[in-house]
C-alpha cells in the first residue's frame, strides 16, 4: 500500500533475504509445502501476539503449521491472507509491514488489520521464525460482527 512507502520514504533493496521472505508469502498464500519446508528451518517459531485470536507462541512445522494454521485458522476464518506493502532487511531480521486481509466463517465478514511481521532469518538464510503484531482490536470486531449475524 502506498501510504506506508510514502511515510517511510522506504526504498525497498531485493536483497537475498527480502527475496527469501517474500518467496515465503508467496509459497504460504499458494500453499505449495515443498517451497515452505526449503524456505523455513526444521524447527521455526511463531511468535502470535497474545491480543490476537489464539495468540501464542507455536514451535516447529506440527504446531505451526498443523495447529496454528490447520486446525485454530481453519475454525475462525474462511479466508486468512497477509498483503505485504514493505520489506525493510535489518541484516539478521528482515521487517514486514502490511495488511491482513480476513474473511470470517458463518457471515462472510470482511475486515482488512495492519500488521507487523518481524522474520528472525538463520545464519544459513533460511526463515527461522516470525514475531507478529497486529491491530487485533479490528479482527476482534470483525469476529463480533460475524457473531451477531
Amino acid at each position: 500500500m502506498a501510504e506506508i512507502k510514502t511515510f517511510l520514504e522506504h526504498q525497498e533493496e531485493d536483497t537475498q533475504n527480502v527475496a527469501n521472505v517474500k518467496a515465503l508469502y508467496e509459497a504460504m498464500a499458494e500453499g505449495d509445502v515443498a517451497v515452505i519446508h526449503k524456505l523455513l528451518i526444521g524447527d521455526p517459531t511463531w511468535n502470535v501476539c497474545p491480543g490476537f485470536p489464539d495468540g501464542g507462541i507455536y514451535h516447529g512445522m506440527a504446531e505451526v503449521f498443523g495447529k496454528l494454521y490447520g486446525e485454530l485458522v481453519r475454525k475462525r476464518y474462511h479466508y486468512l491472507g497477509a498483503e505485504a506493502d514493505v520489506f525493510i532487511d535489518g541484516g539478521n531480521v528482515v521487517t514486514v509491514l502490511g495488511h491482513y486481509i480476513i474473511i470470517f466463517k458463518e457471515g462472510g465478514v470482511a475486515i482488512r488489520a495492519r500488521f507487523s511481521h518481524i522474520w528472525k532469518i538463520a545464519p544459513d538464510g533460511r526463515v527461522a521464525g516470525v514475531w507478529q503484531v497486529a491491530d487485533s482490536a479490528v479482527i476482534w470486531e470483525g469476529l463480533k460482527a460475524e457473531q451477531e449475524i
